[in-house]
């Protein structure tokens, strides 16, 4: 993985400087690939798009706004990046703020912020870690898995996919069988089959694809 330029921003609250480092090339080696659809792989940098600023917390997108300079990845003692703070993921309660504040300007941008508190969720699950922070928790989580669900197209055999996990996550197991038996297609069929699986032993956890 090596490294690209550090592009710096330019918070539109406060003005306060925050930088992005970039990378100008990367690889799946090593990936582990989830049933909720999130790929870690060590060596592949992750996309921040949405971000918060450290300094006023104002939660914005970061694709929108355009760089105010660039910086050498090794020119370490460039004042603007020494005044920059890192750019950082939000975290469940800052997306669940974001949607609060109305950041979502279309079906696309909600899909993609609760698609996000989902798999944060799941990280817990990921890193050994219970799921839930008390019973409020919880009810926040599955009222943004059906929210999830309501912005998916059933069409879409990708999308079908995902419902079925959302419904087994949720412990729909009848739910999410019915899904899996409307899906034939070599692509996924082998993840339909290990989520079937996974409904018969009554599993509701995300889980590792082999």
């Amino acid at each position: 993985m090596l490294p690209g330029p550090i592009y710096i921003y330019e918070c539109p609250n406060c003005g306060n400087l925050l930088q992005k480092f970039s990378f100008i090339s990367g690889n799946t080696f090593g990936a582990k690939m989830y049933s909720d659809g999130k790929c870690i792989a060590p060596m592949l940098p992750k996309r921040l798009i949405l971000t918060k600023c450290k300094k006023c917390n104002n939660i914005f997108w970061l694709n929108k706004l355009k760089e105010i300079g660039t910086v050498e990845f090794d020119d370490y003692k460039n004042p603007m990046r020494k005044n920059a703070d890192l750019i950082e993921s939000l975290k469940i309660d800052g997306c669940f703020k974001a949607i609060d504040t109305g950041i979502a300007e279309n079906e696309q941008e909600e899909f993609f912020i609760r698609q996000l508190i989902w798999r944060l969720y799941n990280d817990r699950v990921r890193k050994g870690e219970n799921q839930f922070i008390g019973v409020d928790d919880e009810i926040m989580w599955r009222e943004n898995c059906y929210k999830l669900i309501s912005l998916l197209d059933s069409a879409d055999l990708d999308q079908r996919i995902m419902i079925a996990e959302l419904k087994r996550n949720s412990g729909d197991f009848d739910g999410c069988l019915e899904i899996l038996k409307t899906i034939d297609d070599n692509r996924l069929n082998w993840i339909k089959e290990e989520l079937i699986h996974e409904c018969k032993i009554k599993n509701k956890n995300v889980i590792k694809l082999d």
